[in-house]
């Protein structure tokens, strides 16, 4: 695991894949680091750091409102050092890259029926159960660069019954350029499924908010 950040450009390219499967403006170079401007009801912004640099301390002074997000390729405590007080660290995260061949898994549970679509460059998979409830979905986006992961979810009721497999393996075979590196960003709950599928961290995944008054 790199603890020193991450290549900028392979950073910019999943960042890129990931606004295009979030319908969100691409990202854009800004003191230092990639600002993307999802402009949701609880975040305005993002910024994004490769590695921790001046840049990213003076738009935290700068800042001060806690629809702004500051996220770093690094360790929680790295961010936490580019800080002055009054911010607050959330859950960490992984930056993670598959490193071997995707192995072909087997039949779905009984009772589950898996869907994809594809529009453009985004590839959407659902699971349902018999009764047709959402059991699992997730999304993918494929460049010239890279192939991305977002938005892994298996509902409560139905995890520890292979569907997340099912899903990355779904979303890996709706692929056009078999050579893209995939990438994603795990939680640490996701990151256990991960490794055993044949990904490694390639960075830790740092995300901070002012709080709230």
């Amino acid at each position: 695991m790199n603890n020193h950040g991450v290549d900028p450009a392979i950073l910019k390219a999943w960042l890129s894949a990931r606004s295009i499967a979030r319908g969100l403006p691409l990202p854009i170079p800004d003191h230092g680091g990639f600002r993307v401007d999802t402009k949701s009801d609880t975040e305005i912004a993002r910024w994004v750091f490769a590695k921790s640099n001046s840049g990213l301390e003076h738009l935290a002074r700068s800042i001060s409102d806690s629809r702004y997000f500051l996220k770093l390729c690094g360790a929680p405590g790295d961010l936490k050092s580019a800080l002055p007080s009054g911010w607050k660290l959330h859950a960490p995260g992984f930056f993670m890259r598959r490193t071997v061949p995707s192995t072909p898994i087997g039949h779905l549970p009984f009772g589950y029926t898996i869907e994809v679509k594809r529009n453009g460059m985004v590839a959407e998979a659902r699971i349902f159960e018999a009764a047709g409830a959402l059991a699992a979905s997730g999304y993918a986006a494929e460049t010239n660069d890279v192939f991305v992961y977002d938005r892994i979810i298996t509902e409560p009721g139905h995890r520890r019954r292979g569907l997340g497999r099912a899903l990355m393996q779904t979303l890996h075979d709706a692929r056009q350029n078999p050579s893209a590196t995939e990438l994603l960003v795990a939680t640490e709950e996701g990151r256990t499924l991960y490794v055993a599928l044949g990904w490694e961290t390639i960075s830790p995944y740092s995300t901070a908010s002012l709080v709230r008054p």
